[in-house]
């Protein structure tokens, strides 16, 4: 059996590739879905399903999902992600900068690096796809919370590949996916976003991608990745 857990299963690109793992078979997969407000999606018995909200908690006990057997292979999506609070980094609102920091940097931090320990113990190998962004490379005005937090994600996971000879890391940039997070940056001011335009101008112009096309492309990686 192989084992592919994703974070943020409730909505945007991890609802869209939800939806369609649990419609489309794949003999010998289960699905570990991570996410909060679990009711927004419809649950499949044949999967885990693990109701966290990363920004207060990442709690895990890796024992309890895997119960009904060891997976002979393990991939990790880390694909949650939150872009509030927008606007300059030095105004932001101090209690949604923490969330944001922990939903996008701390937390998956945590849930993975208790999963290596847990998979060390029975020999698994970890391969880990990493939902990027191209904010992780380079800094947007507005984004100061988001940019920070894809950017030490990122230098992570690197790190953590470089530590360990069994966990084999994949960036994956899926590019604009018309999402609610989009839309909250469509919807934002100049005055915190200087370049809210061009998103703008990406959705008017039908540039931005479904999210169930990323899901497609995101499933193609993870059997190759297998």
């Amino acid at each position: 059996m192989r084992s592919v857990i994703i974070t943020g299963c409730t909505s945007g690109l991890g609802k869209a590739f939800h939806d369609r793992a649990i419609t489309v078979e794949s003999t010998g997969t289960q699905y570990v879905f991570i996410g909060r407000a679990l009711e927004r999606v419809t649950k499949s018995e044949s999967h885990v399903y693990c109701e966290i909200n990363l920004s207060q908690n990442s709690q895990v006990d890796w024992d309890s999902v895997y119960h009904s057997g060891l997976p002979e292979t393990l991939t990790f999506i880390s694909n949650a992600g939150v872009i509030q609070p927008l606007g300059p980094i030095t105004h932001e609102n101090n209690k949604l900068f923490r969330e944001a920091i922990n939903v996008n940097l701390t937390s998956p931090v945590e849930l993975i690096s208790s999963l290596i320990l847990w998979a060390e113990k029975y020999n698994i190998a970890v391969k880990i796809i990493n939902v990027s962004s191209g904010a992780a490379l380079r800094p947007i005005a507005g984004w100061g919370a988001y940019c920070m937090a894809k950017s030490g994600f990122r230098m992570f996971l690197d790190v953590l590949s470089k530590e360990n000879e069994h966990v084999s890391v994949t960036h994956f940039d899926p590019g604009v996916i018309n999402t609610h997070m989009q839309q909250s940056i469509r919807a934002t001011s100049s005055q915190n976003v200087p370049s809210v335009e061009s998103f703008r101008e990406l959705a008017k112009n039908g540039k931005l991608r479904s999210p169930e096309d990323v899901a497609i492309e995101l499933a193609e990686i993870c059997d190759l990745l297998s």
